[in-house]
């Protein structure tokens, strides 16, 4: 028997939403700078001695949510969740421009 129209718009959705993610995921592996940013964000939090619960807890979010950013699995954070994380362990966010050559 063929799948019903709806079951089969939610399996083409769920393939789409899974290449979004392993496209965003590549992405973000290759942004040295993001890497660099997440890195000193997790060293901060280390620092403090604090856990992934702890941090978000203070966000206002989930554990998980806390756990896949700092992993590279999600495509691409906002600079608002970027300082809510760094203000959640103590730090701050700088941001400069520096010239190519």
């Amino acid at each position: 028997m063929p799948a019903s129209p709806v079951a089969l718009a939610h399996a083409l959705a769920a393939i789409a939403h899974a290449r979004r993610s392993r496209r965003n995921a590549r992405a973000l592996r290759n942004d040295r700078t993001l890497q660099t940013l997440v890195t000193d964000l997790v060293a901060a939090r280390t620092a403090v001695g604090m856990s992934q619960r702890e941090v978000a807890e203070r966000m206002w979010t989930t554990k998980s949510a806390v756990s896949r950013l700092e992993s590279g699995r999600v495509a691409r954070p906002t600079l608002d969740t970027i300082e809510k994380y760094a203000l959640a362990v103590g730090a701050r966010v700088e941001i400069r421009v520096r010239s190519a050559r």
